[in-house]
């Protein structure tokens, strides 16, 4: 459901992060960033090239500023130019989110997150991300959403930061893995999971795995009918597949 990044000053994305992201997430992307004291956000973008054609240019000529960048998938409200992220609680503050957030009126057209804009952010003091206990209380509210605040000034704040991880070099926040370029594919309770793998940027260390030896000799014959094993799963049995579907139990044959 979406994700939210941030990337400090002078810091860079591999394109093909952003790309997996705009794949993974893609009904529409956007960016903020910071620079001379101003804010500039710009999205609606639906197509990657447009998207990261515009994001490298503006990287380039404002000399790389901290700035948040966001891909989203559709959760609540129309997909369109409107609900994609970044947002703007005024002038001064910007933010992305990433997560679904239950605690505001249900728009049949927009999105949790402008409506959580309108209905709390706008109401705060200006100058509420510099609050503690605000934003304490906003993260009870939003339970395992995670939102990124930037000001004009650069200074950012992260709620429920803790939910998301950093780079190794601690210049570039992310809400979670879908930027990454391996997902890997596991079931449990007869659901399909989707876990990704990014071992440039996650804090872990990867234990090497011993190689195994193959002490299964790989016959040419079928011990049976002496026919040619042309499968590389009947050279390890041993056996061709007629002779396998012949003498299988019936409970435990292929279909």
């Amino acid at each position: 459901m979406c994700i939210a990044i941030l990337k400090k000053e002078k810091a860079t994305i591999k394109k093909s992060q952003l790309e997996e992201s705009f794949n993974s997430n893609p009904d529409g992307s956007g960016y903020l960033f910071a620079k001379d004291g101003r804010l500039t956000i710009k999205k609606g973008y639906f197509k990657f090239d447009d998207f990261y054609n515009d994001y490298k240019r503006d990287m380039e000529h404002y000399n790389n500023p901290i700035a948040i960048i966001h891909f989203r998938i559709t959760t609540h409200g129309l997909t369109n130019e409107t609900n994609c992220h970044p947002f703007m609680v005024n002038d001064k503050l910007g933010f992305a989110h990433n997560g679904m957030i239950d605690i505001v009126s249900d728009h049949k057209k927009k999105s949790d997150t402008m409506m959580f804009n309108r209905e709390i952010l706008q109401q705060l003091p200006n100058n509420f991300i510099h609050s503690d206990s605000i934003i304490k209380l906003i993260e009870e509210s939003i339970g395992n959403s995670k939102l990124i605040f930037l000001n004009n000034n650069g200074f950012f704040r992260i709620a429920n930061e803790n939910k998301g991880h950093w780079s190794k070099d601690k210049q570039i926040w992310y809400s979670n893995h879908s930027y990454c370029e391996t997902p890997t594919t596991q079931w449990a309770w007869g659901h399909q999971y989707n876990f990704y793998t990014d071992y440039d940027n996650l804090n872990i260390t990867r234990k090497k795995k011993k190689k195994k030896k193959n002490n299964n000799i790989e016959r040419v014959e079928c011990r049976t009918c002496q026919a040619s094993l042309t499968t590389i799963g009947e050279r390890q049995i041993g056996h061709c597949q007629t002779c396998q579907d012949d003498h299988m139990p019936l409970t435990v044959r292929r279909i």
